[in-house]
């Protein structure tokens, strides 16, 4: 056998594998909102100390504090109506950074559908042999069903030789958070 064979051979294996591994099971994820978003607005005042590189120390206002920023590289600042960049800035530009943050309760749905040949069945426990050949095993409650040409079945229906498809559904709660943050100013006089 040539090397371009053997190649050849191994590149049709490879599809032929994954072609059986995407027929046996299918996977989907949908996000969807789970209630009201909450909106929260934060302001930090203070006026422009030294400025190195993408480091920025602010004296924050009404406070006094001091305060530095490591800014992230093409950051835009809007001072005096004008975009600008932190290399732009100069000691006594007055800054204003406003931070809108958006909290959104959402459910993560994934969906997975298995075909497989029924192997072995008994009570709750099934053993399906998917389309590659590999056997797997599932501890089932009895509420769940599987489709048995086309109808619905209980794991105590099941009998070897079945062609079953299942379908699994976990929902996941998750937060997702966004911030958006304009930074505007005045430059010193």
């Amino acid at each position: 056998m040539t090397k371009r064979h053997f190649i050849t051979l191994g590149v049709a294996v490879l599809l032929a594998s994954a072609v059986g591994l995407r027929a046996q099971t299918t996977t989907s994820k949908v996000t969807q909102a789970a209630g009201d978003a909450k909106v929260t607005q934060e302001q930090i005042n203070g006026e422009v100390v030294l400025v190195e590189g993408n480091w920025l120390l602010v004296k924050l206002q009404p406070s006094g504090h001091y305060r530095y920023f490591d800014i992230p590289p093409g950051r835009q600042f809007i001072i005096d109506g004008q975009a600008k960049l932190i290399s732009d800035l100069k000691p006594g530009t007055v800054l204003k950074a406003t931070a809108i943050t958006t909290t959104q309760p959402i459910v993560l749905r994934t969906t997975t559908v298995t075909n497989g040949t029924v192997w072995y069945a008994s009570g709750n426990y099934v053993i399906l042999t998917l389309a590659s050949g590999e056997n797997r095993e599932y501890n089932v409650p009895a509420s769940f069903r599987f489709v048995v040409e086309g109808k619905p079945a209980a794991v105590t229906d099941l009998r070897k030789g079945m062609k079953v498809s299942a379908e699994k559904i976990v929902e996941e709660p998750r937060t997702e958070i966004s911030t958006k943050i304009a930074i505007t100013g005045k430059a010193p006089k």
